[in-house]
């Protein structure tokens, strides 16, 4: 899951196998090893990656923690901030990279926005079981949002 993840994150920014060997100064043949998930990162590359890649040293590791990307494109962050801690609904073309079933769009909390990332939390229903339900925390690249829903209640 760990080389999964670093080879998304790589090509989300565009880099090169090579690129990031240099910028940690690994071989290409190293970054290649880690993607392919026949070694890993020591603690200190790994948070390296993590800052290049402008996300937490949990989020890359953690195995609690999906990533979803598509091509960088800029969003304007000072209304989604608002947003955190709210339950929303989101809106996306590709709502399938993001959630394993549609309804799952609706009962979203955003946990944290930035440049790049929105990290959400949901629940869905967990594998082989119908009504058991599991929490799941996703990092989702911000491109694939393309709106956000949220209720106002009056209290």
């Amino acid at each position: 899951m760990l080389g999964e993840k670093l080879a998304m994150l790589r090509k989300k920014h565009g880099y090169s196998q090579k690129d990031i060997a240099d910028m940690l100064s690994v071989t290409r043949q190293t970054i290649s090893n880690w993607e392919c998930g026949q070694g890993a990162p020591s603690l200190d590359k790994a948070a390296e990656l993590a800052g290049i890649y402008h996300i937490s040293l949990d989020d890359l590791a953690g195995n609690n923690v999906e990533i979803a990307v598509r091509e960088k494109e800029h969003k304007d962050l000072h209304v989604l901030k608002k947003f955190i801690g709210r339950k929303c609904s989101l809106e996306s073309e590709d709502l399938d990279m993001i959630l394993e079933t549609p309804a799952e769009a609706n009962h979203i909390t955003i946990l944290d926005v930035n440049e790049e990332w929105i990290r959400i939390r949901y629940e869905r229903s967990k594998e082989g079981a119908i009504f058991r339900k599991e929490t799941v925390t996703k990092l989702a690249d911000l491109s694939l949002i393309s709106g956000i829903r949220v209720e106002v209640t009056e209290e």
